[in-house]
């Protein structure tokens, strides 16, 4: 299945799956102990040595798999406490010296047969940085990973920036696996990675505060978008919402903030970035500031649910790195994108297009 098709298969499935409670945690295949000792400290490692005391007899093998997540576990929690960064917000922020991330690397052949190996990472935009993890090949501990690390693919990885070269970044990695997505609904406990981090991304009519966009089609002609100001949006979902409209200032975090959301019937907070028809063309990353400022920014932001609105189409890029941004191994939130037929239709559901035109003038 294509990533449009798996695009358009997601949104067939129900609001009320989409808004299942989840949780993101990795497989870990690749565990560097000492370096989760020296960062956690005595304090930390005390959590782990007792959680290790825990463990049943069991036979060797699978004794070191238990303690393998005993050590993911507590260091995810830690990287959660300290809200690590995922990559793109450390390279974007020019911070922090951990990060927590799901990233796309490129084929390794040497992690068969050399004691070193270095895998490099694919970005999803145009980074300014190329980036690379080095790491040990005898840490690796499965053989599932070994095999997928050699042929790329998408791995879940917590790393330490280390030092750079004339031509990249690089990071020792601590923790590498598969990331893995669980919810506490026993019907669905088996089928959430199916979709895997797009799992996190909900559409305009989940939530209930625009539940009557389902019953709007999708619009041929959007061009209504291109005389409805950022503003004028803005006024109006304050309206469906029952908001009051702050004063935009240059030191905000996000173009609306609100707690006035739910998701089958579990309140939700919302931070929006809402862009509107200053460039009445599709949105892509050039649209959101030099090195993605405004999600990252968005990011920084205490809300549950990240929302990007667009007058027009919306670029696979800004969802994907979005997407990045928003679902991480140790924090992951739910993130939303409004594209031009979305806002047409929500403005169209609460009668609003009109009063949105006039408040434009």
């Amino acid at each position: 299945m294509s990533a449009g098709e798996h695009e358009e298969s997601y949104r067939k499935v129900s609001s009320e799956i989409r808004a299942l409670p989840l949780d993101t945690t990795m497989d870990p295949g690749f565990v560097h102990k000492r370096k989760v000792q020296t960062i956690l400290g005595e304090s930390g490692m005390k959590v782990v040595d007792e959680l290790i005391a825990k463990l049943p007899d069991l036979p060797d093998w699978q004794r070191a798999v238990r303690i393998d997540h005993v050590y993911k576990d507590v260091f995810l929690t830690f990287c959660e406490i300290y809200k690590i960064k995922s990559l793109e917000e450390a390279l974007a922020t020019k911070g922090g010296h951990l990060i927590s991330s799901v990233e796309k690397l490129a084929p390794c052949p040497e992690v068969y047969d050399s004691p070193r190996a270095v895998s490099r990472w694919i970005p999803r935009g145009s980074p300014d940085e190329a980036v690379e993890f080095h790491y040990s090949t005898g840490l690796i501990a499965s053989d599932t990973l070994r095999t997928r690390l050699h042929s790329g693919s998408t791995i879940s990885i917590v790393a330490e920036y280390s030092h750079r070269t004339s031509s990249a970044l690089v990071f020792d990695p601590i923790l590498m696996g598969f990331p893995w997505v669980r919810t506490s609904d026993p019907a669905w406990a088996d089928k959430v990675m199916w979709f895997g981090n797009q799992f996190f991304e909900n559409y305009v009519e989940d939530f209930e505060e625009f539940a009557k966009v389902r019953a709007i089609a999708r619009p041929r002609d959007i061009s209504t978008m291109a005389s409805i100001s950022e503003h004028a949006f803005k006024l109006a979902l304050c309206e469906i919402l029952g908001d009051e409209p702050k004063s935009d200032w240059g030191g905000e975090t996000s173009d609306h903030f609100t707690d006035h959301l739910h998701l089958e019937g579990r309140r939700v907070s919302g931070a929006f970035v809402l862009k509107g028809p200053a460039r009445f063309k599709p949105m892509g990353l050039n649209h959101l500031g030099k090195n993605n400022n405004q999600i990252v920014r968005l990011h920084n932001e205490p809300a549950d649910v990240l929302f990007v609105q667009h007058c027009h189409e919306i670029l696979a890029d800004v969802r994907s790195t979005l997407r990045a941004f928003a679902v991480q191994p140790s924090r992951a939130r739910r993130y939303c994108l409004i594209d031009g037929w979305d806002s047409l239709r929500l403005l169209e559901a609460y009668g609003l297009t009109e009063k949105a035109l006039a408040w434009s003038k």
